[in-house]
């Protein structure tokens, strides 16, 4: 059981886009919260919910009609994929121990681990403190995945989180879900909904293919998409992943526009600024579309 706040920094998706949360988690209870951006969006995981657990979301939603209206999504759980609690921390196994390092300032401890799945070979590193010394219990100070791709030959993902304010300890109602409300399924497309309802699981899963990886396969089909070799296909891919990062994290900024995925999104900031007549950015009834 434990309470942490963090800021994760994207610097390879959009201008380095950097999200603030809040994660309240409770193992033996089978449940946790998920807020993002000051309580903007709300996500529950309450896994005795139902027969395999359920999502329950609070978010702003801006469409052609409605801006910032407050929605109430549920994703239910299956049998095959049953809802479970969603840590703010990186299950540590299989993680060394590298060194001692100052970072930021403070004293840390560096635990380390590597995976590789076909061309993709990521680095996991986390930081943890002892402030009450060295036989004391660790607490998270900094998080971080580097990812090269030995196709490419170049570094093609990265991302941060910064934790503060780490309690082992959190109050058992800030997991009740708004009641009396009428809560609706995660907009299409469906394969988006597990990364609608549970952002948190992409970066700290320690696993080379995430689910917005498997994501690329839909986009292809819907686009028509065909690359004449397999090293196109891992730098398109590696730009369709950060434009959906992009997409999806200002999106939960709650913000007067919403983006969405279209035929731009496996494309370079160069290409698109060529495509779109020098605007880096393509405006916003294009970034709707899907």
């Amino acid at each position: 059981m434990y309470h942490v706040k963090g800021e994760l920094t994207l610097p390879y998706s959009g201008d380095g886009i950097k999200e603030s949360f809040e994660v309240w988690y409770d193992l033996e209870g089978n449940r946790s919260r998920i807020d993002y951006h000051n309580s903007t969006v709300r996500t529950f995981l309450i896994g005795d919910d139902f027969d395999y657990g359920a999502i329950y979301q609070i978010t702003p939603v801006t469409t052609s009609t409605e801006i910032q209206a407050i929605k109430y999504f549920q994703l239910n759980g299956t049998k095959e994929d049953p809802i479970r609690p969603q840590p703010a921390l990186p299950d540590l196994q299989g993680f060394e121990f590298e060194k001692m390092e100052d970072h930021a300032g403070v004293q840390c401890e560096v635990w380390k681990k590597f995976t590789q799945a076909g061309h993709k070979k990521n680095t996991y590193r986390l930081w943890v403190t002892r402030p009450e010394g060295k036989d004391s219990p660790a607490v998270p100070y900094h998080y971080e995945m580097m990812g090269f791709n030995t196709l490419l030959e170049s570094h093609s993902d990265k991302y941060m989180i910064d934790y503060s304010d780490f309690s082992p300890r959190t109050e058992s109602d800030i997991f009740t879900p708004p009641g009396d409300m009428t809560y609706e399924k995660f907009p299409d497309p469906p394969e988006e909904h597990q990364i609608l309802a549970n952002p948190l699981q992409d970066y700290i899963h320690t696993s080379p293919v995430s689910h917005a990886h498997r994501l690329f396969g839909p986009f292809k089909e819907k686009f028509k998409r065909q690359y004449e070799s397999e090293k196109e296909h891992e730098e398109r891919e590696s730009y369709f992943l950060h434009s959906l990062r992009h997409v999806h994290s200002s999106n939960r900024a709650g913000l007067t526009f919403s983006l969405g995925i279209n035929h731009f999104a496996d494309r370079s900031k160069a290409e698109m600024a060529r495509m779109t007549g020098g605007l880096l950015i393509p405006d916003k009834k294009k970034a709707v579309t899907k």
